[in-house]
């Protein structure tokens, strides 16, 4: 048993094949016992408005009809028991055990409430409002545990049958084909308690990955875009030397589609039969004016490069919109006319259309619903007051305490909450269906003009001066287009609950059931049968990008051609991502989604995910071989576990979690399908499949066939848990932008930073933020040596006659940003070789820059700082920016000979900056 499984899930709490068969077969059987000895034995009573107090006063043989009852109760509650158990054994996620456990309250809750109200109803006319209170609590609480039971029920067969059924399990990953991560406290990963007081334990745990090869050298590209990716292919071709002897490649958004380009020009995987002969030379691949390059540029509006195109981009915009909704505002019409049917069946409160008025809340009910609150607290007072060290009492009392809060929220919405939202909504002029139907088609078409401006606004303000110096600077975003994006997400929310509620006054007709038959099938058909992932522009971003970045060179008798790759061609992870001969590995930075578990760096909500040819994961999920898990995934998580799927998930700005990005713009993202990044396979879970001879092993969910429904709510609501089946991946950038602690944790020696990511001077934001990640997570220190030199305004001005003088305020003295790296002991260096050095090269603005470049700059402000959100670049910006990459490939060579011996200044200066340095 790994630390993954000791952490989640005990096996312990699971029983044999047999006995999980024998529980949830007891249950039916047990349930329609009852059932059958109530129905033949009971007399004929509107048992329902006897316990809710509609039918006054008693009828002859009630007596009689509560007594079998109690027949009854022992029937269902014992099967509701074993139900909501069976629940908890299927259970995988934490928090879906927990919520079958609350269900499993909840069923006691229910048998007690109903023992009590046919007590009361038998005590006589003074305690019916009581009995009025305990049937209203007992309604509630059945909910949960009747449908986690049922579930249970189902699930726990349906594993049975597919053991039975088909043999094949998923392959067991085998020793040295996965590494787990080590949990920060379990038992098989013992802490001191000295080691909790500090971040020692985790740093150490940060370097754990497997075959890193310490003391080598390093390049990483950082994201931005087509902006990023234009400045590394231009750095690549000044420093093609030191790119060729560096051991490892971290590419991060952008900067993977120059990583992405260059790794498929040189795979060594044959291509699909075809006249010519194809040519990988790391020496000159994508060269200055060679054939790759030329291709680039053709296509470099890669999104979109004609009217035809920018149409199919707003089509499949739309597609995945209107689908989107479907399934998302599906569940309402179904949940809105089963409540409200529910409410005609059992009217714990009356709503609309049976009554006009405002809602008569039962009495009885409030008193139920007070009765449970003052149940929670008491549990909650108790337990909290209890000090005893060695008993468990006290946390068995504060989870009972929790689990009935839920409760007691469940009792309220049922009785005043959901009867008052419905009476509000039924006085509303939505009840005319050309109204619901204008407001829908209203709120779709803001959120399509929303999730357009949100990631294809491409004016920019711009801040004419800013700061000391006057340096102009790219506004990020507008007000208008945040406002628009707020607006246009809470009228999507509160027509999702419109649509709900009105649907509860409706429930009770013919017409409201039908809708909600439609309303489901359409939602089992979209979200059952279509992959999630499918339905956003992931594909789409994925496919477009091969079309420009994925090309190899071939020699044919007219010359050298760049042959772009079939889309019929699987760039397979594990083969076409080989490290080639004489080029560093690739490896693509991207970052898994995690919430509410206080596992992420704080801020971040994400840890490291890497995608390479030998292993995928991280330090905080776990790595896997990168062959193994393509073996035992299926077939549809194959295409994103490709070169090409590599570049677009590390690339995947726009998604429904972005790290320190604003939750607006996800939630909107998710609501639209206008998100990238995809679900892909949790090294944890995939580590943790039991062996075959393991009698338990029957509880083992799958790896599911298809990313459906239940994740696109999840990525709505921000559910991602570390131990799911998919971790939710995305953008590098959302962790780290510049990849800099990726090769951190592989204990570099020698580290060159591209740096094309926009930031707002003062200050290398994105450096700096890399700097304290590194520092939180490996506690790595960097000093770094004048890093003011590359501020906005530092650079030597040009004359005031000279044509380009106004660029002064954007000119920087250098843009290259050298440090010493000190690695700690938890690194595992040995003492005396834990140190190494960091060149960051930035793409600013210098006096010595071509004068072209220095022209495009003072005719375009935003250069070069061009919004991510621009992914439409022609001729112009990407000559700029590869020219502008060339020309910082050369300032950082033109750095090398002094830096390895210092002046007597530079040495001065270094020694001014250490003494300056905070502490």
């Amino acid at each position: 048993m790994n630390a993954f499984q000791v952490l989640l899930r005990p096996a312990e709490h699971r029983p044999p094949w047999w006995g999980a068969l024998l529980t949830t077969v007891a249950a039916v059987v047990l349930a329609a016992a009852g059932g059958v000895l109530y129905t033949l034995y009971a007399p004929g009573l509107d048992i329902i408005g006897i316990e809710l107090g509609t039918v006054r006063p008693l009828p002859a043989g009630t007596d009689t009809a509560l007594a079998w009852d109690f027949v009854l109760v022992a029937g269902y509650g014992s099967a509701l028991l074993l139900g909501t158990t069976a629940a908890v054994w299927v259970a995988w996620l934490p928090r879906a055990e927990e919520f079958a456990r609350f269900a499993r309250i909840s069923a006691l809750v229910a048998i007690v409430a109903d023992v009590l109200e046919n007590v009361l109803l038998l005590s006589g006319d003074v305690v019916r409002d009581a009995a009025v209170g305990a049937a209203a609590v007992k309604f509630c609480a059945l909910l949960p545990a009747a449908l986690v039971a049922l579930y249970g029920v189902l699930e726990t067969w349906w594993r049975l049958l597919r053991e039975c059924w088909s043999r094949k399990r998923d392959v067991a990953i085998a020793a040295g084909d996965g590494v787990a991560a080590s949990p920060l406290e379990s038992p098989d990963f013992p802490v001191k308690a000295a080691d909790r007081l500090h971040a020692g334990t985790r740093w150490r745990r940060g370097y754990q990955v497997p075959d890193a090869v310490p003391g080598t050298e390093g390049f990483c590209f950082s994201g931005g875009g087509i902006r990023a990716a234009s400045v590394a292919l231009g750095v690549a071709q000044a420093m093609r030397t030191q790119l060729r002897n560096a051991r490892y490649l971290v590419s991060v958004s952008g900067g993977g589609y120059t990583s992405g380009a260059l790794q498929q020009a040189l795979t060594t995987e044959p291509p699909e039969p075809g006249p010519g002969k194809v040519l990988r030379d790391p020496a000159s691949v994508f060269a200055h004016g060679g054939v790759e390059e030329d291709h680039v540029r053709r296509h470099v509006s890669y999104l979109a490069d004609s009217p035809a195109q920018t149409l199919t981009a707003f089509a499949i915009l739309g597609r995945g919109l209107l689908l989107s909704l479907a399934v998302l505002f599906g569940p309402a019409i179904v949940l809105g006319a089963v409540v409200g049917w529910l409410y005609q069946r059992v009217p714990i409160t009356p709503v609309p259309p049976s009554i006009p008025d405002f809602p008569a809340i039962r009495p009885g009910a409030l008193g139920g619903l007070g009765a449970v609150v003052v149940l929670a607290l008491l549990f909650s007072l108790v337990g909290r007051g209890i000090t005893t060290k060695t008993s468990r009492l006290p946390l068995l009392l504060r989870r009972w305490a929790n689990r009935l809060t839920v409760l007691a929220v469940i009792v309220g919405a049922v009785v005043v909450v959901l009867p008052v939202l419905a009476w509000l909504a039924w006085r509303l002029p939505t009840t005319d269906t050309g109204v619901r139907v204008g407001s829908s088609a209203c709120a779709v078409l803001l959120t399509y003009a929303s999730t357009i401006a949100s990631i294809a606004w491409r004016s920019r303000a711009t801040l004419g001066k800013s700061g000391v110096d006057g340096v102009t600077a790219a506004v990020p975003g507008s007000l208008l287009q945040r406002i628009l994006v707020i607006v246009s997400t809470t009228v999507l929310a509160l027509a999702w609950l419109l649509l709900f509620v009105v649907l509860i006054g409706d429930g009770g007709t013919a017409t409201a059931l039908w809708t909600a038959l439609g309303g489901a099938v359409v939602v089992l058909i979209v979200g059952g049968l279509f992959d999630e992932t499918s339905l956003s522009l992931h594909p789409f971003y994925r496919e477009r990008l091969a079309s420009t970045f994925a090309v190899r060179r071939v020699q044919r008798e007219g010359g050298e051609i760049a042959v772009p790759y079939p889309s019929t061609e699987r760039t397979t992870l594990s083969r076409y991502g080989r490290r080639p001969q004489g080029f560093p590995e690739v490896i693509f930075a991207a970052a898994a989604n995690l919430t509410g578990e206080g596992r992420t760096p704080p801020g971040l909500n994400c840890v490291s995910y890497t995608m390479s040819a030998d292993w995928v994961g991280g330090p905080d999920v776990g790595w896997v071989r990168t062959g193994r898990l393509e073996s035992v995934v299926p077939k549809r998580f194959q295409r994103d576990l490709t070169v090409q799927g590599a570049v677009a998930i590390s690339g995947a700005a726009f998604a429904s979690a972005m790290g320190r990005s604003a939750r607006w713009f996800q939630v909107l993202l998710a609501v639209s399908g206008a998100r990238l990044g995809a679900w892909l396979p949790n090294p944890g879970f995939v580590l943790s499949a039991p062996p075959e001879r393991d009698d338990t092993c029957w509880a083992y969910p799958r790896m599911p066939s298809a990313r459906r429904l239940p994740y696109l709510w999840r990525e709505v609501l921000g559910l991602h848990a570390h131990s799911d089946r998919l971790l939710h991946v995305t953008d590098g950038g959302h962790y780290d932008n510049l990849g800099l602690v990726e090769l951190l944790r592989r204990r570099c020696k020698v580290i060159y930073s591209v740096d094309a990511s926009v930031d707002e001077p003062p200050t290398a934001v994105t450096l700096a933020q890399a700097l304290a990640l590194a520092q939180q997570e490996l506690g790595v220190r960097v000093e770094l040596d004048e890093p003011w030199q590359s501020e906005p305004g530092s650079g030597e001005a040009l004359a005031p006659a000279n044509p380009l003088s106004a660029l002064n305020p954007r000119l920087v003295a250098s843009p290259v940003i050298t440090g010493t790296i000190h690695y700690p002991p938890e690194s595992g260096l040995p003492e005396g070789s834990r140190t190494g050095k960091l060149i960051v090269a930035k793409a600013l603005l210098w006096r010595d820059l071509p004068y072209p470049v220095l022209s495009y700059a003072a005719h375009n402000p935003e250069f070069p700082h061009d919004s991510t959100g621009d992914q439409f670049f022609d001729d112009g910006k990407f000559s700029a920016y590869t020219e502008l990459g060339r020309t910082l490939g050369a300032a950082v060579l033109a750095r090398q000979p002094s830096e390895e011996e210092p002046a007597p200044q530079q040495q001065q200066r270094t020694l001014l900056a250490r003494a300056f340095r905070p502490r």
